[in-house]
């Protein structure tokens, strides 16, 4: 008796929604006819529909999170709601899982934010969550994906399992990480990524078939790799290696730190850009670079021309030493033999004196 009394109960909440939704739609209709304006709360609308201002709009069960289940409902409640109070606007579902259902409760929004999606909460003033599980709980802040949480003011998150939660940080991450396992930045101001398929970064406007030119960070890698394929090169010239030592003789080399920066903490070693064009600008057939930066990849390939010229000194060197090293042992053998040859004159010198020292005595 009584699971029919529920029914009949709900059977007529049902008729007396689709009643009142069929009245709102009749009257649509002949707004629409008559080039009409809809106000609700409004004496005066200014718009096809005008709401008054202040008021909550629902499309849904309800604008509170009660764990009431919907006949036909799974574990998610359809909802799009306008909280005009706040300014702020809900689109997508809420799960009734008991720590998500109060998502998009008032109590939980907050103004000016806007959150979509399916159990994602923007509580920050003029926050903003998208996707699957997001928060953004910090005034500004922005999270987007799945189970990626924006806790910093003015903070974003984006991707997969990743926490924002440091003031005016930025993180991204892809969609490889373990169950239950997240990466959250580490300080205020800072940007931090996790693609464990490595990074590209391609700079020319060339399509992606025809060998952008760019940048590579490998997967596991703990430094940037240039791309260097040599298919993907032409126009080859050989280079002067003593010249480049020459030109790096002359180079101003020393420590410095940049402008602004406290020169007791942020000292560094290396060129400046303008004596680096100047050395190493041109070629014989165009520019190499520019005079305010020094390309990481052209500093490497300077280092190692300079380094195979100085190998090829180093090489001739030890060929002289080896050579110098054979004409000393050859002086050194022929020094004995002369030094043996006076040994044995000097002997012979002595018997001979001997031997007339000798003959005189006799006489």
């Amino acid at each position: 008796m009584k699971n029919l009394y529920t029914s009949y109960f709900l059977i007529r909440m049902r008729l007396k929604s689709l009643n009142h939704l069929a009245a709102l739609i009749v009257l649509l209709l002949v707004s629409l006819q008559a080039k009409a304006q809809v106000g609700i709360g409004l004496t005066q609308p200014k718009a096809f529909l005008n709401v008054a201002e202040g008021k909550t709009v629902l499309f849904g069960a309800d604008t509170a999170g009660v764990l009431s289940q919907i006949p036909g409902s799974a574990w998610v409640v359809p909802k799009m709601i306008w909280y005009g109070s706040k300014g702020a606007f809900r689109a997508g579902g809420i799960r009734i899982y008991e720590n998500q259902y109060t998502h998009w409760d008032n109590a939980n929004v907050g103004r000016y934010s806007f959150a979509s999606g399916e159990g994602t909460k923007a509580g920050g003033e003029h926050s903003t969550a998208m996707g699957f599980g997001t928060q953004a709980n910090a005034e500004s802040a922005s999270a987007f994906g799945a189970w990626t949480f924006a806790n910093g003011d003015r903070s974003t998150a984006m991707g997969s399992s990743v926490i924002a939660n440091h003031r005016g940080s930025f993180i991204i991450g892809d969609d490889s990480n373990c169950l239950g396992c997240t990466y959250n930045t580490t300080a205020i101001n800072q940007m931090m990524m996790h693609f464990a398929g490595g990074y590209i970064l391609y700079t020319s406007n060339a399509r992606q078939e025809n060998s952008p030119v760019g940048a590579q960070l490998q997967p596991n890698a703990n430094a940037w790799s240039v791309i260097s394929d040599s298919t993907k090169k032409e126009n080859f010239r050989a280079t002067n290696g003593a010249l480049f030592l020459e030109k790096i003789s002359r180079m101003r080399l020393g420590s410095w730190n940049y402008k602004g920066q406290d020169a007791k903490q942020n000292r560094h070693y290396g060129p400046m850009a303008q004596d680096f064009f100047t050395a190493f600008g041109h070629d014989e057939l165009g520019v190499i670079g520019d005079n305010k930066s020094i390309n990481q990849a052209d500093f490497d390939g300077v280092n190692l021309i300079a380094i195979q010229a100085l190998i090829k000194e180093v090489e001739a060197l030890k060929a002289e030493n080896k050579s110098l090293k054979l004409a000393e042992a050859s002086m050194k053998a022929e020094t004995e033999s002369l030094k043996e040859k006076m040994q044995q004159f000097e002997k012979q010198l002595s018997t001979l004196m001997t031997s007339s020292t000798i003959s005189t005595i006799s006489k």
